[in-house]
Parts: structure tokens; C-alpha cells; sequence
């Protein structure tokens, strides 16, 4: 009964205190441009983290990365072994500003354009959804559970500064055995996210695809001569178009590792026929701005968009790139690749692949080639009956949440790297509504913050509550 009154209480002041938390606490650090690039922003808001977790951190350690400094603070709770906590306090750049219903980084409360009128106010900005919210959030409950001496796990926070580019500093921190000894008392890791759909229902993937991030560089060492003179000297942008072809073409791997289709195992098979029976794929694709695929079943599309490979040119340069034309031979050619794969591989058997492919192209041409691999980690998994995924579906199941279980996430993530070096199983999850992740007018549901909220606080009580159970 003691402990029934405690839940009441806290949750009574999550409650009262919603309101109060997003216009003093969440919009300001909304309103932070903490985009990778932007140093300022990043600063302020590395230090407005630094501020809000001083009153309730026991230690709190700064590290300068590669790109930008990332944070590990430890909480003291009331079981000695940690669960770790990792968050991004960086967002992608602004594009396309025409098409933002509001300043980016205004943190205005505003209805979104049809259909997504329907969700009422959203809170516009980017980061709203990815992901600053569910940080600030998720600490905020943290902050309560402090002050009222009702913490019942001690939390290792790990605040990352440069995850949108590929999380350098933290893989290469995590390479270092002896850093790793910080999280030896951590017994796994959860990432908070805001994973509702716009229907209300919590949606859990168990896993991430790997990714590998390279860049072709290709020169030679003319000038930009005439193209009458193209049958006798190099052409660095038609041998990368050439040797793009040779690691994929038509839409499928030429190497070996993704050459054959990914072998789903028996609980990934379940998992996917109980998703086809209950999505609606329509609605996903609206929610992601989506209106042309690849493949025109839409079941075979979902599919392939969890587990076919990926092979994406996000930057091809060449040549004249001002109006008009200009016939010439170009001297350089350049493009940035991101491979994303759900196959048991590893990162340096896929890049050594495409290295023998351009190793070999290379035999055959004059030009200089350079390939540089810029981030990759690999697939990761975690179980289905596992303490972490328990967790997060009971906490929905507190506040009358039905959740819905996919076998892996599209997406990729550091947190596979966390799960290789520390031998840790994590998971992503919680409450709440938001969208337009990397696009324009991205956003948070206002109601559905104070779920969040108490998503979080549900997480962290049932965690250490099965955690009890399992001999932490």
C-alpha cells in the first residue's frame, strides 16, 4: 500500500508540473540551433545539460571529441549497478527553410498542415523528435526521482555531440579498453526515444542495421581540357560512375557479403507476418513524407525496407555546375556513400570488399582513387523476452498503451557498437508523438509529452522492479 501511495504521489507531480516543464524547461533547450556543425549552438547547449544535471549528478566527466564533446555523469540510485542511458544533444542542419511552418529552432506551438492537423497543437523544431525531447524528458523524471529520494537504479548518462555524423568520438572512445571500465558496473543500455504512432500505439523494434559511411575520391592530374580531348585522357567522374557499377547496379550488390538475400530466422518471420496483418502502410509513409517507392506491393516494400541493403549516394560532385553547359573533361570526381545492412557482417569485411573492387578498378585507369571509410558499426539485436524489452512494454501497458514489436529497425545506430565493445543489450523505446525526423516542420505532440514523461518514470521502476527479480 506504502509503495502504491509513492507511485501516486510521484505521478501526481509529473502530472501538475507538465505544463511548467515544457515552457520553463523543454522549449528553451528546443530553441538551442545545437545542429553537428554549429559550434555555438553546440556549446550552449552542451552546457545548458551541463546546468540542468549538476543538482542530481554525483560525477559528471567532460570529453573532447572528434567533432564536438560528449558527457557521462553518473546518478546514484538505490541497486549499486547502473543501467546506462545514452542521449544525442545534436541535431541535423536546417534545409529547406521555405517549407518550415515555423523558425526551425523557434520552438513554436503551432498545427501541422493536413493530414497532420488531426494530432492538434505540436511543438515545431527541429530536434523535437530526434532528439531532444525524449533527453529532456526522460531527465526531467530523473530530477523528480532525485529530489524525492526515489531513484531505484543508479544511472550512467552518456550525452553524445556528433551522432549525426556517425558518433566518432564515442566509437573511438569505446575502442579504448580502458575507457570502458567506466561502464563496468552497467548492466545495459537504453536509449529514450518518443515511439508512438499516430494512431497511439508504442511501437518497439528489437534491433538496428549496420552502417558503413565511405567516401570515392577520384583525380588526375590535368587540367580541365576541352572533351574533344576525352578518348586519350582519364575521366574521373565516368570512372566513378564505372566503379559505383561494380559494387552496385540495378539495384542490387555486386559483393559478396550483400550479394544474397538476408535469412530471416523463425522469430523474425513471426514477428514480420504479425506486423503485415496489423500496419497500415499508408500511414507510415505519409508520417515519413513518402510518396514514390521502389517496389509497388507495399508489403514487399516494407520488407525490403527493413532488411534489403541498402546502397545510398547522399553527395555526387563532377564537373560544371552552373547553369548552362560547358564541354570539358573534369579533373574530379567525389561522392559520399552510406551502406546500411541487417546481415551478420562485419564492418571491415564489408569495406574490405569494396576496397578489392576499387583496388582492382584502379589496375585499369590513370586516375588517382582515394577511398576513406568515415563511420560504420554493425547489426545488433536484442531479445524479445529480455529484461529491457519487458520493461518498456509494461510501461505501456501502465498508462493503457498497446505496443507493437518489430524485429529490427531500419535505422542504424552507435548503440551497436555499445552492445559489441561493453557487451551490453540495449533497446529504444517510450511514449509520445512526433515526426519529420532530418525534415522540415519535425515535431512533438503536445498531450503526448506528459506520457512521455511518465513513460519514463514506468521504465525506470519497472527495470530495477524485473532487475530485482533477475539477481541485479
Amino acid at each position: 500500500m506504502e509503495i502504491a501511495n509513492s507511485d501516486t504521489k510521484l505521478l501526481d507531480i509529473i502530472k501538475n508540473s507538465n505544463k511548467e516543464f515544457i515552457e520553463k524547461e523543454l522549449r528553451p533547450f528546443l530553441q538551442i540551433p545545437s545542429n553537428t556543425l554549429n559550434r555555438e549552438g553546440i556549446i550552449k547547449a552542451k552546457n545548458h545539460l551541463l546546468s540542468y544535471i549538476s543538482d542530481f549528478s554525483e560525477e559528471i566527466n567532460e570529453y573532447e571529441g572528434e567533432i564536438n564533446p560528449f558527457i557521462i555523469a553518473n546518478i546514484k540510485g538505490d541497486i549499486d549497478k547502473s543501467l546506462l542511458i545514452y542521449m544525442m544533444y545534436d541535431t541535423q542542419p536546417i534545409s529547406k527553410k521555405n517549407e518550415w511552418i515555423s523558425k526551425p529552432f523557434g520552438a513554436e506551438i503551432k498545427i501541422l498542415p493536413p493530414p497532420l492537423d488531426s494530432l492538434g497543437n505540436c511543438i515545431i523544431a527541429r530536434g523535437a523528435y530526434n532528439s531532444k525531447t525524449p533527453l529532456l524528458c526522460f531527465l526531467n523524471i530523473v530530477k523528480i526521482l532525485k529530489d524525492k529520494e526515489n531513484l531505484p537504479i543508479s544511472l550512467t548518462l552518456l550525452f553524445d555531440g556528433d551522432e549525426e555524423k556517425g558518433s566518432p568520438s564515442l566509437l573511438k572512445f569505446l575502442e579504448d579498453k580502458n575507457q570502458r571500465k567506466i561502464f563496468t558496473k552497467c548492466l545495459d543500455a537504453y536509449y529514450p526515444a518518443t515511439k508512438q504512432d499516430l494512431m497511439g500505439k508504442s511501437v518497439l523494434k528489437l534491433g538496428y542495421k549496420g552502417i558503413l559511411s565511405i567516401t570515392i575520391k577520384i583525380s588526375s592530374k590535368n587540367k580541365e581540357p576541352h572533351s574533344a580531348f576525352s578518348g586519350m585522357i582519364p575521366n574521373p567522374a565516368v570512372d566513378l560512375v564505372s566503379i559505383l557499377n561494380t559494387i552496385s547496379s540495378n539495384n542490387q550488390f555486386q559483393i559478396n557479403s550483400l550479394k544474397n538475400p538476408y535469412k530471416f530466422t523463425y522469430e523474425e518471420e513471426y514477428l514480420i507476418n504479425n506486423l503485415l496483418k496489423e500496419l497500415d502502410l499508408e500511414k507510415i509513409k505519409r508520417k515519413a513524407g513518402i510518396e514514390q517507392t521502389i517496389e509497388e506491393d507495399s508489403q514487399q516494400a516494407f520488407i525490403d525496407y527493413l532488411y534489403k541493403p541498402t546502397f545510398n549516394i547522399s553527395t555526387l560532385k563532377s564537373g560544371f555546375l552552373e547553369e548552362g553547359t560547358k564541354n570539358y573533361v573534369p579533373n574530379q570526381a567525389v561522392c559520399n556513400i552510406d551502406i546500411r545492412f541487417a546481415h551478420n557482417i562485419t564492418i571491415e569485411e564489408l569495406f574490405n570488399e569494396i576496397k578489392e573492387k576499387v583496388d582492382l578498378f584502379s589496375e585499369r585507369t590513370n586516375s588517382q582513387i582515394e577511398l576513406t571509410k568515415i563511420i560504420g558499426y554493425e547489426s545488433s539485436r536484442v531479445k524479445k523476452d529480455s529484461v529491457l524489452v519487458k520493461s518498456l512494454i509494461d510501461s505501456a501497458n501502465n498508462l493503457g498503451v498497446t505496443t507493437e514489436v518489430w524485429p529490427i529497425s531500419a535505422a542504424a545506430a552507435p548503440l551497436s557498437k555499445i552492445q559489441r565493445e561493453l557487451g551490453l543489450n540495449f533497446i529504444t523505446g517510450g511514449l509520445g508523438i512526433g515526426g519529420f525526423a532530418h525534415s522540415a516542420n519535425e515535431f512533438i505532440q503536445y498531450d503526448s509529452i506528459l506520457k512521455s514523461r511518465m513513460s519514463y518514470y514506468y521504465f525506470i521502476k519497472n527495470y530495477s522492479d524485473l532487475g530485482k527479480n533477475h539477481n541485479f
